[in-house]
């Protein structure tokens, strides 16, 4: 579904990915392991037009090239983005946030659909749609900054850690409703610095350090691997 070729990226002196390959199937979910610099979110924000950084080799999705194309027009082929930290407008409510990510849209119907499919998947949105963004908590925040992003009906999601800031209950919660969407036909890639939870859910991973992927494979195999043991798992192998 996407394949990322000898990708290099680099924001002016500073090179941030080198060489990068990746392939994420249709119906998977494919984390992305590495620590804090590595080219996580660097690689998300290549595929998603690169804005403000040098960007080579190939991106492609269903066949088509993104290397080149804008945000808005990755994102009418079919990708979003939930950014880390969730980037909300915190001065609209619920309802106008959903509808941001809309916003290419024009479609009425199919958008009521996904309002629906949203408040299927976060019942609490729907119960709180007039709220203003800033005064719900962390989880409903990142609710709301997942739904926004399935609101431009994507067939690719792009997450970014989004664990991070919740307590432990809400981080397992959080991973199962992403697997969750998933079973509704949305391929997902994963950011994640909780490597035990992203590998739980996953079928598939990839290590990236300073910018190169050193490790792939199935998640299981990735979950008994020594050395994502080691550097990403505490020292023990997954439960």
């Amino acid at each position: 579904m996407l394949e990322a070729s000898a990708v290099t990226a680099s924001y002016g002196s500073i090179a941030a990915l080198n060489g990068v390959e990746l392939t994420v199937p249709k119906g998977a979910i494919v984390s992305l392991l590495g620590a804090n610099g590595a080219g996580k979110t660097t690689l998300l924000e290549a595929i998603m037009g690169g804005v403000g950084m040098t960007l080579s080799g190939s991106i492609s999705f269903e066949g088509k090239e993104l290397v080149g194309l804008s945000t808005e027009e990755v994102v009418a082929a079919g990708i979003a983005l939930v950014p880390e930290g969730r980037q909300l407008f915190p001065e609209l409510t619920v309802e106008e946030n959903l509808m941001m990510g809309a916003y290419l849209r024009r479609d009425r119907a199919g958008i009521a659909r996904d309002v629906a499919l949203v408040h299927e998947l976060f019942p609490r949105l729907a119960e709180r749609s007039k709220q203003i963004a800033a005064t719900l908590s962390g989880g409903e925040q990142q609710m709301v900054a997942i739904g926004r992003g399935l609101m431009s009906s994507p067939r690719l999601l792009l997450l970014d850690e989004p664990s991070l800031g919740l307590a432990p209950v809400l981080i397992t919660d959080m991973m199962n409703l992403i697997r969750e969407i998933n079973g509704q036909g949305v391929t997902v890639l994963l950011v994640e610095q909780n490597a035990r939870q992203a590998l739980r859910i996953s079928t598939e991973g990839y290590v990236i350090e300073k910018g190169h992927v050193v490790l792939s494979g199935n998640a299981q195999s990735l979950a008994n691997n020594k050395h994502v043991v080691s550097a990403y798992l505490g020292g023990d192998a997954q439960d």
